[in-house]
C-alpha cells in the first residue's frame, strides 16, 4: 500500500461535475505514436474512457504524491458504504488502471 500512483493520461469533465472522462492517446508509442497521433483530428486523437463516481473520485485524488493506502483512507471516508473492503477494492481498481496504461506507479521498480 506504499505505492504511489500517477496519472499518465489527460482527462476531461464527464456528463456531470463529479464524473471524469480519461483521454488515452489512440497511439501512444512507436512509429504510430510519433507520426500518426499528431496528425489525427481532435475527435480521433483520444480514446474516451468514462469513469463512474468512485473511479472519478480516485482519479481526482491521484496527485503523484499520495500512496495507495492514503487514497484508500480518503476513499473510505467519502464512501463509507463500501465497508471493510475499501483497501482491496482501491488496490484492485488502481491495478486495473495500471494494466490499461492509464496510470503508473512512481516508486515501482520495473
Amino acid at each position: 500500500m506504499a505505492l504511489i500512483p500517477r496519472r499518465t493520461c489527460g482527462a476531461a469533465s464527464g456528463t456531470t461535475p463529479d464524473k471524469v472522462v480519461v483521454l488515452q492517446p489512440r497511439f501512444a508509442s512507436g512509429i504510430l505514436g510519433r507520426f500518426l497521433q499528431p496528425r489525427l483530428k481532435e475527435s480521433k486523437k483520444f480514446v474516451r474512457i468514462p469513469l463512474e463516481e468512485r473511479g472519478s473520485f480516485l482519479w481526482r485524488n491521484m496527485d503523484g504524491q499520495r500512496t495507495v493506502g492514503e487514497l484508500a483512507v480518503v476513499f473510505g471516508k467519502n464512501f463509507p458504504s463500501e465497508g471493510e473492503s475499501v483497501p482491496e477494492r482501491v488496490a484492485t481498481y488502481l491495478y486495473q488502471m495500471s494494466e490499461n496504461n492509464l496510470i503508473e506507479f512512481v516508486n515501482l521498480d520495473n
